[in-house]
């Protein structure tokens, strides 16, 4: 008698347990993944959804429980074919067709034609909608001012933290919503369809409202869209407070080459905390920094590595205590310091977003050269910068900042012999979901047989984020303008917003920007003539290597 004999048996009963457990499991998630991407489909393409008068979420709150669990895939095809059939016939009058001139980028149905799930007569019938797909309204679909409208959505805003079928519905309405209707989904760098296989176990594990919020965060940063945030009707700070705390040291900072420079120091802290501008901070309440930024990093939203590291600095102090231990080198001292943190929600907006300015938005730099703050630029001064750029011999064009007046684009009747067309933009088509229609942009600009002949010259970086991108695509129109700087935020477009349940939304890109040739301005940002990127050395010593850039360049063409 074999005395090992019992034991193998039981470890061979156990394995097939777990391997069932976790095939069952696996089978579960991809019954839910594949209800999901068939429930978007009919919401967006069947006629009979379309108009809304069947509650098309409560068909998938009270199916997709049921349709994912314990059963096999030929009674999953079963009910999907009977719901589908339920909605009724569809007419078949004349099949619809693209154009060869909307963009295709973001279309795929490799879910439908390669599913191993569905059978041949639930693709057929699926196929056969597309074919003869709504054409016109739909509720749930709108286009307003070029982007994508949700108002047709319910927003069920007493669901502070909603139940697993919710949860559910929220992450299908969100993916559909982004795999039809996103124009740079193509560009989030990854397969959108892997998205629900990631979110899917954690909807269904998810236990409280914190962790509910941070799944939430990490499926907004999912799509490399400095547009994409996770918004609340109450107050944005609810969310960071419960994430990263509500206070937070009174320092200001920057990154370069992955070390984190002391900035600024809060005015009324100055006196206060030992720490000040080049300082290096080394680890905060003994967290090694880069410890804490692959912590908190994960959380940050934005199109690129620039950029996201721009808005950790806005985090990376936050506390839930109101004390912080700090510890930093100062040349080849090390110091250590306690410091008395501060609420976030009191932090100086201007020194955090460490936008470019003055008092009055313009001044003149030496003889020659007019200066301009592209944000500052607004119907009261806007003569008065006119008569300036005109009297000197060149203009730089500061824009690292957020230009919020329409009146900036009343600046280019001196520059333009004729109006000029600023970009090319990507909108959505409701009757053909996952393509988009080219657009081109006004004109900007009036006729000028006399234009500004002097040097124009664009000052841009990381902070330069959506309309302030806009406003150096709009600059970057002037003949023989040059652009200096380093990779902007890459996030151009209309911020739009997808009900999340409660109170809360997802926001991104809603229509794309392109130059006038279609050349992509998301993700890579803005082009760059002349590189000038900030160092730690620059920082330490509050240096605008842009600006040196930009007065060398003009010393070069005799311009002082």
């Amino acid at each position: 008698m074999n005395p090992f004999r019992n034991l193998k048996i039981y470890h061979a009963s156990l394995l097939i347990l777990l391997f069932s457990s976790s095939v069952s499991g696996q089978s579960k998630i991809e019954k839910i993944e594949i209800f999901t991407k068939i429930w978007g489909f009919l919401k967006y393409h069947h006629p009979t959804v379309a108009t809304g008068n069947i509650n098309w979420d409560s068909v998938y709150v009270n199916n997709i429980l049921k349709i994912s669990t314990n059963l096999s895939n030929a009674s999953f095809n079963t009910r999907v074919l009977s719901l589908i059939n339920n909605l009724g016939p569809i007419e078949k009058n004349a099949a619809t067709t693209l154009t060869d001139t909307l963009f295709d980028k973001n279309y795929n149905l490799k879910w439908l034609k390669s599913s191993h799930i569905l059978k041949i007569n639930v693709k057929t019938k699926l196929m056969e909608i597309y074919t003869y797909r709504n054409q016109g309204e739909n509720k749930y679909i709108k286009l307003a001012n070029l982007t994508a409208d949700y108002s047709g959505e319910s927003k069920y805003e007493s669901m502070a933290f909603p139940n697993e079928e919710y949860r559910l519905l929220f992450l299908a309405r969100y993916w559909n919503a982004i795999n039809y209707f996103a124009p740079y989904k193509y560009v989030i760098g990854e397969d959108w369809g892997n998205i629900l296989s990631r979110f899917i176990p954690g909807m269904i594990s998810v236990n409280d409202s914190v962790d509910y919020y941070k799944l939430l965060l990490q499926l907004s940063v999912s799509l490399n869209d400095g547009h994409s945030q996770v918004a609340s009707a109450d107050n944005n700070d609810k969310i960071n407070n419960l994430l990263f705390g509500k206070y937070t040291a009174p320092i200001y900072s920057d990154i370069a080459d992955g070390k984190i420079i002391v900035r600024k120091v809060q005015k009324d802290s100055l006196n206060q905390i030992n720490i000040k501008r080049g300082d290096m901070i080394l680890s905060v309440d003994d967290e090694p920094i880069f410890k804490r930024m692959k912590r908190i990093i994960k959380y940050i939203s934005a199109s690129n590595k620039v950029t996201k590291t721009k808005y950790l600095t806005w985090t990376f102090f936050n506390t839930h205590n109101e004390y912080q231990r700090i510890r930093a080198k100062r040349g080849s001292q090390i110091i250590e310091v306690k410091i008395k943190c501060i609420l976030s929600s009191k932090r100086d907006w201007e020194e955090l977003t460490n936008y470019t300015n003055n008092e009055t938005g313009y001044k003149s730099i030496g003889n020659s050269i007019a200066y301009v703050y592209a944000w500052q630029m607004w119907k009261g001064n806007m003569d008065t910068i006119k008569a300036l750029i005109k009297s000197k011999k060149a203009v730089i064009f500061d824009v690292r900042n957020y230009p919020r007046s329409d009146y900036f684009y009343n600046i280019f009747d001196i520059f333009f012999k004729k109006p000029t067309a600023i970009n090319q933009t990507l909108c959505i088509s409701i009757n053909n979901p996952g393509h988009f229609q080219w657009k081109l942009s006004p004109k900007i600009g009036n006729t000028n047989p006399t234009p500004y002949s002097g040097k124009v010259l664009i000052l841009t970086d990381e902070r330069s984020q959506s309309q302030g991108e806009y406003s150096v695509m709009c600059l970057q129109t002037i003949p023989n303008s040059v652009t200096i700087g380093s990779q902007t935020a890459g996030a151009d477009g209309a911020v739009t917003s997808i009900p999340m349940g409660g109170k809360l939304s997802i926001t991104y890109s809603g229509y794309g920007i392109f130059y006038p040739d279609k050349k992509p301005t998301q993700r890579r940002g803005i082009k760059i003539d002349i590189q000038a990127k900030k160092t730690v050395e620059s920082i330490s010593k509050n240096e605008d290597v842009a600006l040196q850039k930009a007065l060398d360049f003009l010393k070069k063409n005799g311009i002082n």
